[in-house]
């Protein structure tokens, strides 16, 4: 089995090497006389996922290419799973602090906002709160899964969540709204707490990074509507944005993972 594994990291590193050796430069202004042969990699190293130019180009790109290129057992596939494993959704992202007098306790409501909003079922976190104040108060769990399914959501919650389940989630294309506990100053030997009677946190992971990677180098990608989370001293910076913040997963698991390794409190998509 080692033998095999090794044979095939081998020769997705040749097939690497080749295809590195194929690259040019990428050609983006006019050409005289004749269309030059365009190289992908330096389009993909300067993506940007808020630039609506991009991400058509992209999906003009996936509608163009063959069917067998997009199955999971594509060489080209199989080569990009081999460094590692770092995938991200795209979500929009929404503040809570820009939500009126109320927006300190609306980070379940506007972090489920942004799930919703990943299906274009609403283009805020305002539009999101008009529907749920018709089936509860934005810290209720039930009036946050009534909400999502009422706008066409297939949703679960459970209170035995695990970092793989996080993982299948953002490999299947959705978000993942997560609640944990950040209050708590780790590095005065405080345990991870509630902070009020509105006990813990909620926000949005949309991204896993270095899966594959040692301990200590693997992330996920928070969207957190509070601001910036940190994770050693609790609380949030207010002055830095909350959004695609990358956090050790050690780090958040130690505040979401309270009572054993399969004891987070989440809400995922069903289905695909």
């Amino acid at each position: 089995m080692w033998s095999s594994s090794c044979t095939r990291k081998k020769e997705l590193k040749n097939k690497n090497g080749r295809w590195r050796n194929r690259l040019r430069p990428a050609i983006i202004g006019p050409s005289v006389g004749f269309l030059s042969v365009l190289s992908l990699l330096p389009f993909f190293q300067h993506f940007r996922d808020d630039s609506p130019y991009h991400l058509a180009g992209v999906a003009a790109l996936q509608d163009a290419m063959p069917a067998e290129l997009l199955q999971e057992d594509s060489q080209w596939f199989e080569a990009w799973r081999a460094a590692g494993m770092d995938e991200e959704v795209y979500v929009p992202y929404f503040k809570q602090t820009d939500n009126g007098p109320d927006g300190w306790r609306d980070c379940f409501a506007s972090s489920a906002a942004m799930l919703a909003a990943s299906a274009n079922l609403v283009s805020s976190d305002n539009e999101y709160i008009f529907h749920l104040s018709r089936f509860g108060d934005t810290t209720s769990v039930n009036a946050q899964l009534q909400t999502l399914r009422f706008l066409g959501m297939d949703v679960e919650f459970t209170q035995s969540g695990n970092p793989q389940m996080i993982e299948e989630a953002i490999s299947r294309g959705n978000g993942v709204l997560v609640g944990w506990y950040n209050k708590g100053d780790l590095t005065k030997g405080e345990a991870p707490m509630c902070g009020g009677p509105a006990c813990g946190h909620w926000s949005l992971i949309t991204g896993v990074q270095g899966k594959h990677s040692p301990v200590g180098d693997q992330y996920y990608v928070m969207h957190d509507p509070m601001g910036f989370p940190l994770m050693q001293k609790g609380g949030h910076d207010f002055s830095r944005s909350g959004k695609s913040v990358r956090i050790r997963q050690s780090e958040f698991n130690y505040r979401w993972l309270i009572e054993g390794p399969n004891s987070g409190w989440m809400i995922t998509v069903s289905g695909a």
